[in-house]
């Protein structure tokens, strides 16, 4: 368990006498931004997570030959995380900007450290920003934003319901003896509509999103390929390739480290097939791309069954967040954006405003990212259309 420790929060006297306890179920990046955000605001948000680590799609996996990031891959919009992740003492900042060479044979220059002064070495070289990226990982961001935060990993909560003003939850070793004032379910909606049914029209937008899946493969190759950092392609079964060791803060002394991602038809198509048979395939249509053959050293597949939302809960536009005033139930992350870093956070945020104003706490001014003020849009109560 993940205690929070050096908070800065409005005094308990200030909020109604006592600090309001908010229950986030999810510790990807949508959940982690609105438990930090609710702590500013003199919360005490508890995370629960299912899995043994944080981050959802902004995942990454320690591999023999090196971490790969095999999900999200960059933060391609302004967000706020770079406020949650002030460096420790001898680290690098946890967040840096990416890097990639636009030709292709520049990327026989591996593993460039974030200290690196290579780029004014060699004024010609022509790099492409593609966003900002985790540093060493994704994983490793995830875990720095969540350092003053309570998170509760291994806890998959099966069922919540809303007894006398308060939240009561469950999992699989029993009832968690503590009650909240509010629940916030950062998930994918397949996952977050059971955990939703005190609220009748919260659920029943839950249930109608969809998902595409994707299959992913993760490939070491001692020799340089000679690919650009990043790439996409139209028009094959793969979508898009990325360099994890063209990444800031990556080891310079690992084999090369690639993430293949399938498109949404094909991975749609082999949806039910075994890791080794799409394995296979994928390397087929990889070596095909190069043009060459490629003797992998590390093989690795990762099926994402959620992995990009087809259309959210929520208008386009209209909303970044679902909240219903009369149950204390609020929704954020790709169930009601886009399947972005970038989005699923302002998600994150905008419900931690809008849950503060709900419960009269002294809120802060609901803040863009760009600095400008932006008002909250939400579901609020039994006559808030979807």
């Amino acid at each position: 368990m993940m205690k929070a420790d050096g908070i800065d929060r409005i005094r308990a006297s200030e909020v109604r006498g006592a600090s309001p306890r908010v229950a986030v179920i999810g510790a990807g990046i949508a959940g982690l931004s609105c438990a930090r955000e609710l702590a500013s605001f003199g919360f005490e948000p508890v995370v629960f997570e299912a899995s043994e680590r944080l981050g959802g799609r902004c995942s990454s996996q320690a591999t023999p030959v090196g971490w790969f990031d095999d999900g999200a891959q960059c933060i391609s919009g302004p967000t706020k995380l770079a406020s949650y992740v002030a460096p420790r003492p001898d680290e690098f900042a946890p967040l840096h900007a990416w890097t990639v060479p636009s030709r292709p044979r520049d990327d026989a220059l591996i593993g460039k450290n974030v200290s690196s002064h290579e780029d004014d070495e060699e004024p010609s070289r022509i790099l492409k920003l593609m966003g900002t990226v985790g540093v060493p990982s994704m994983l490793a961001l995830a875990n720095a934003i969540a350092r003053t935060i309570e998170i509760r990993l291994c806890t998959p909560i099966e069922h919540a319901c809303r007894r006398q003003g308060r939240w009561l939850l469950r999992y699989e070793r029993g009832d968690i003896d503590e009650d909240f004032q509010a629940l916030i379910l950062a998930l994918p909606a397949p996952l977050a509509a059971p955990l939703a049914q005190s609220s009748p029209k919260l659920a029943a937008a839950l249930q109608a999103v969809r998902y595409h899946n994707r299959w992913v493969l993760l490939l070491g190759s001692e020799r340089p390929l000679g690919m650009p950092g990043y790439r996409e392609f139209q028009g094959s079964p793969i979508e898009r390739i990325a360099a994890m060791h063209s990444k800031p803060g990556r080891r310079a002394d690992l084999p090369q480290r690639w993430f293949i991602e399938a498109d949404e038809q094909w991975s749609r198509r082999h949806a039910h097939s075994d890791a080794e048979t799409v394995a296979d395939l994928l390397l087929d249509n990889f070596r095909a791309q190069l043009g060459r053959p490629v003797m992998p050293s590390f093989l690795r597949t990762q099926h994402w069954k959620n992995a990009y939302v087809q259309a959210p809960a929520a208008a386009p536009g209209l909303a970044n967040c679902l909240w219903d005033s009369n149950a204390r139930l609020g929704v954020c992350g790709d169930s009601v954006v886009a399947s972005r870093v970038d989005h699923v956070h302002r998600s994150g945020v905008e419900l931690a405003q809008t849950v503060a104003i709900a419960l009269n706490t002294r809120c802060k001014p609901a803040i863009e990212p760009t600095g400008r003020p932006r008002p909250a849009n939400v579901l609020v109560g039994e006559n808030a259309g979807l």
